[in-house]
């Protein structure tokens, strides 16, 4: 981990219920429904897909120079960040089969949300649709396309969005997406996120919704002249107060 620090940071949890609600209702309305009822969600089969941890206690936060931004991960110290080796921060969460790309960007001109979508379209900062797994990319549902003032300045689109797999035993994929623009600044933000069948996409809709509230929702960029290209003196992890 390159030039950053993990401390603790703070919740959110009432938009992250209703944002996983969002995302169980576009294919599975009853296991929203379970989720709001305990003794129903204990009739369910019981999912073998990792969840992280459900709880109002602080994230772990990563602090990266490089891109002067701090970042909120949930089950913190099991991920694996890459800070140095591409111009975009990369953090990978085996356990959930997670990935997230954050990057922070100048561009040409004057930006928006529509610029700098484009402009990480051209970076290839976006994943692939349709991979090998069986996931049908023509069935992608968009289940929240928000457009929003973020970091006080920015214009910004917010996209969440599942690809279901063809059938009840392919793998079921899930995106959280964000693209921002102030004057000539982008952030780009894209979560990604797969369980094995579409039995599991209750454990799915809760990463997403997690995702969405507390680590896109918690993320702090500084102004774009702190942002240093200078190599990292070494890597710094601490725990919060």
């Amino acid at each position: 981990m390159a030039d950053a620090r993990l401390t603790a940071g703070g919740g959110g949890r009432a938009r992250l219920l209703a944002v996983c609600c969002l995302a169980t209702v576009a294919s599975a309305p009853t296991a929203c429904a379970a989720a709001s009822h305990p003794a129903a969600a204990a009739a369910q089969p019981t999912s073998r897909a990792a969840t992280f941890p459900d709880d109002d206690r602080p994230l772990l936060r990563y602090r990266s120079h490089r891109l002067a931004l701090t970042l909120p991960l949930p089950d913190g110290r099991a991920w694996r960040i890459d800070d140095h080796s591409e111009p975009a921060l990369v953090a990978t969460h085996a356990p959930t089969r997670s990935r997230l790309v954050v990057s922070v960007f100048s561009a040409d001109g004057l930006v928006g949300r529509t610029q700098c979508e484009e402009l990480a379209r051209s970076r290839r900062l976006l994943p692939e649709s349709g991979v090998s797994d069986g996931r049908d990319a023509s069935a992608e549902r968009t289940v929240e396309d928000e457009v929003a003032i973020t970091q006080g300045t920015f214009d910004t689109r917010v996209e969440v969005t599942l690809e279901p797999g063809s059938g009840p035993d392919r793998a079921l994929g899930g995106h959280v997406m964000a693209f921002g623009g102030f004057l000539r600044k982008c952030y780009v933000f894209v979560y990604s996120t797969e369980v094995d069948a579409a039995t599991d996409e209750a454990v799915l809709s809760s990463r997403l919704a997690l995702v969405r509230a507390r680590v896109l929702g918690g993320l702090e960029l500084e102004p774009f002249d702190a942002v240093s290209r200078d190599a990292p003196a070494g890597p710094k992890l601490a725990p919060g107060p």
